[in-house]
This record gives structure tokens, C-alpha cells and sequence, in this order.
């Protein structure tokens, strides 16, 4: 019986590793979707800025980034689908520099559509902070 619970308890820790694993491959793919969708044709700092922003945005809203509300999905292309995976995966496992702070919020233009603190333009998009509405 020893042998038995020894093998469990190995197991554990390997089944949570996997259920781990695929959550943050989920988050990858759905992250890519979203650069894809937000900032194609952008210079890959814009691309990034927008990860980041979608990144800071789940956190606010407190949900994944699967679940995050107010931004665009779309497959990308076979051809194009490892670059902005890669670029999800940067930007997930903070391998690339924080190009943008706690910027939640982007849009193509020179001002916010919304209330809030511009960070950074970046190519076509500026990057801020979203404000929430006075009550």
C-alpha cells in the first residue's frame, strides 16, 4: 500500500503541471487571437503593447484573458499563426520589456474613444488607462 500512495502523491503534483500547462495554452491561443484581431500590420513593440494591455485588462476585469470583454478575436492565418502565438507567449511569461504600464485600454487614433491617462502611442494605436465612470 506504501508503493500506492507514494505513486498518488507523485501524481498529484504532475496532473496539476498538465491542467497548468493547458490553461496557459488556452490563455496563448486566445491572446494570439486577440494581437491578430488588434494590431495587425503594427511593428511587433505594438503588438506587444497590445498583449500587454489585454493582459492588464483581464486582470482588471478579474477573468481570464479567454473571457476578457471589449476586444476583437480572430484566427489568424496558418502562415501567421506561430508569429503571434510567439508574440502571446512573449508577452504572457514576461519575456519582452514592459512597453506599456498598467494600460488597459488602446484604440487607432491620437486620443482615447474613452476617459482616461494616455501612456504611449504606439504606431496607429494609443495605449491608456482606462477611467472608470463617475458615479
Amino acid at each position: 500500500m506504501g508503493g500506492v500512495m507514494k505513486s498518488l502523491y507523485f501524481l498529484i503534483p504532475v496532473i496539476a503541471l498538465s491542467a497548468y500547462k493547458a490553461a496557459n495554452a488556452d490563455e496563448t491561443k486566445c491572446l494570439s487571437k486577440v494581437i491578430y484581431a488588434e494590431s495587425r500590420g503594427e511593428s511587433v513593440t505594438g503588438a506587444v503593447a497590445t498583449a500587454q494591455a489585454t493582459i492588464n485588462r483581464a486582470e482588471n476585469q478579474n477573468t481570464s484573458i479567454c473571457k476578457v470583454t471589449g476586444v476583437h478575436r480572430q484566427q489568424p492565418d496558418k502562415s501567421l499563426a506561430d508569429y503571434y502565438l510567439s508574440i502571446a507567449r512573449t508577452a504572457l511569461f514576461d519575456k519582452f520589456p514592459k512597453v506599456i504600464k498598467k494600460a488597459d485600454s488602446w484604440n487607432a487614433g491620437t486620443k482615447p474613444r474613452q476617459q482616461g491617462e494616455v501612456e504611449r502611442v504606439i504606431d496607429h494605436h494609443v495605449f491608456y488607462v482606462m477611467k472608470p465612470p463617475k458615479e
